[in-house]
């Protein structure tokens, strides 16, 4: 009886030495397959370091991989007068190309864009005016479509005005079309020209609050998106550091301090932005006209506003407290220096 137990006892410590090894081989194999499925090709390898490195988070739904990719390979820039794109006046005119024109509210934009739309119809057959805009975030999809069509086929002698306005792009995130559109357009031998208008900030923000007369807003209800709690909220209106950051989007979506949205935003004007005048409308269409060689025109007032914005003291130091705190008057500093000296 006690043989019997021994062999059964040897019996018992076979039978799991065999299951242990076998648990063993099956989790060898598991980790095998599972490391196999997780190796990153050269190109994911590269896009993942990419991610990591933005600092600022791309949004998933964008069909940019090679875009992006190519993007990151882009030197980063300092904010020094060497470094900024600029018109050099002496080989003007160019012979053909795009004006775009990125037009943010409550700059005199409109007038500009109107100025720009008459001069098309003034200078002929081979200018054209182009536009897609509204307040859907499905815009800027259609947007960029149209624009990719506009940058082909440019003919000789040929110029082609693009508005971008309302949800049209949104700079941060879809800067690399700007690098592709540029490309496309100047292997052809023409220009690409991007160009804005911004003004004091302060002045644009109390010029922004005729916008609250028609819902009929307190002036702390119009602001409450500028508080520093509110940083992941949308407005009822957009300053100009941050339509040209993120459009019409959430005014720090990525919750960045004012140095860095300023730092991204002087280098998304530095590496596109040919023209950027700061209030002065009289130098923007003299510069347009000697890029094109189009005839002069007189521009005209538009968009103008009537009415009465009264303040209290305490209330002007509100709009230029939140201004201040949300980066627009560092920004327009920054813009002062280094386009105006």
């Amino acid at each position: 009886m006690p043989r019997q137990r021994k062999c059964a006892f040897t019996l018992f410590l076979a039978l799991l030495l065999i299951a242990l090894l076998i648990f063993t081989v099956i989790r060898i194999f598991v980790v095998l397959q599972l490391t196999e499925s997780n190796v990153l090709s050269g190109d994911e390898v590269l896009q993942s370091s990419v991610e990591f490195q933005n600092e600022f988070i791309l949004p998933k739904n964008e069909p940019l991989v090679e875009l992006k990719l190519a993007l990151a390979k882009k030197p980063k820039i300092s904010p020094l007068l060497s470094n900024m794109r600029s018109i050099d006046e002496s080989k003007l005119p160019y012979q053909c190309g795009i004006i775009f024109f990125f037009h943010i509210a409550c700059t005199g934009g409109s007038a500009m864009n109107k100025w720009l739309g008459k001069q098309v119809k003034l200078n002929g057959p081979n200018t054209s005016y182009w536009t897609k805009w509204g307040r859907k975030e499905k815009m800027e999809a259609n947007f960029i479509k149209g624009m990719t069509n506009q940058t082909q086929h440019i003919g000789h002698n040929e110029w082609r005005f693009v508005h971008a306005h309302g949800m049209s792009l949104f700079p941060n995130a879809s800067e690399a079309y700007l690098y592709q559109w540029r490309e496309e357009v100047e292997s052809q031998g023409c220009a690409f020209v991007v160009s804005t208008m911004l003004r004091d900030a302060i002045g644009h923000t109390i010029s922004q609050t005729k916008g609250m007369i028609k819902p009929n807003l307190t002036l702390d209800e119009f602001l409450s998106h500028l508080e520093p709690k509110n940083y992941n909220e949308r407005g009822l209106f957009v300053t100009q550091l941050d339509y040209l950051l993120y459009n019409m989007g959430p005014r720090n979506v990525y919750n960045v301090t004012k140095e860095e949205k300023v730092r991204r935003a002087i280098e998304i004007l530095q590496r596109h932005f040919d023209v950027v005048s700061l209030g002065d409308h009289d130098r923007f269409t003299d510069i347009m006209n000697k890029i094109t060689d189009w005839r002069p025109k007189k521009k005209q007032a538009s968009n103008i506003f009537v009415g009465d914005l009264n303040y209290s003291y305490a209330e002007l130091q509100h709009i230029k407290s939140l201004t201040e705190s949300n980066g627009d008057v560092m920004f327009i500093d920054a813009v002062k220096h280094l386009y105006y000296g």
